[in-house]
């Protein structure tokens, strides 16, 4: 009887390890499997065939020429079409062709919505653009009205700027009646030898006078 029973306790333990194994094997099978799926989901070409050839095509506008530019101009120097009889008709022909070819089919044309401005360029920009430019494009050429819309105004401000330095140069310059002003020196003179010696005394009143004493206001007379 104790045999059996341990018999029946040996197979009972045999057989619930085989049962766990068994369920781990399953449920790491099951997980195998949800990974697999989940990788199969996942593209596994990261770029498309599209995209491989749009970037190809990318590549090929972008890359530089391994040679260098090659001139096509047919006779290009003078020496050359003066040299001997000159030039032959099928050469005066292509040179001819060629300086036409030259001369672009389109004009440049300047479209301002292109070129935006913020609100305080275009208050500072709207006087020259309606007394100057607007103006000059009615009576002359649209690159003529860029040029003077381009110079008229800067002359204009530099005129006024060098005005106004001149204006207070002579006008306002710092003296013993105002405390502001634009502080003017002279250079004193070189003295040699006797003009050294020749040149007056100053009293230590004259130190920084500021026409003080060269005023013709105020004068005070000793009774």
């Amino acid at each position: 009887t104790s045999i059996k029973a341990l018999n029946l306790r040996i197979f009972t333990i045999y057989f619930t390890n085989l049962g766990h194994s068994l369920l781990a094997s399953h449920s790491a099978w099951v997980t195998s499997n949800k990974m697999a799926t989940t990788v199969q989901n996942i593209d596994p070409v990261m770029e498309k065939p599209w995209q491989r050839s749009k970037r190809f095509q990318q590549y090929d506008f972008y890359r530089k020429s391994a040679y260098p530019p090659m001139s096509i101009e047919p006779v290009p120097y003078e020496r050359t079409r003066l040299a001997g009889e000159g030039m032959t008709a099928e050469q005066r022909a292509l040179r001819k062709q060629w300086v036409k070819d030259q001369v672009l089919h389109h004009e440049p044309r300047h479209v301002s919505e292109l070129r935006p401005l913020n609100i305080f360029r275009r208050l500072y920009r709207l006087p020259a653009d309606l007394l100057i430019e607007k103006p000059a494009k009615m009576l002359f050429s649209q690159q003529t009205a860029s040029i003077m819309r381009y110079t008229i105004p800067k002359m204009l401000m530099t005129f006024g700027a060098s005005y106004f330095v001149w204006y207070q140069l002579k006008y306002q310059q710092n003296d013993w009646t105002r405390a502001n002003g634009v502080v003017v020196y002279q250079g004193k003179p070189i003295l040699l030898g006797k003009e050294a010696k020749a040149s007056p005394e100053k009293d230590k009143t004259d130190y920084f006078d500021r026409g003080f004493k060269s005023r013709k206001v105020l004068l005070y007379k000793p009774n």
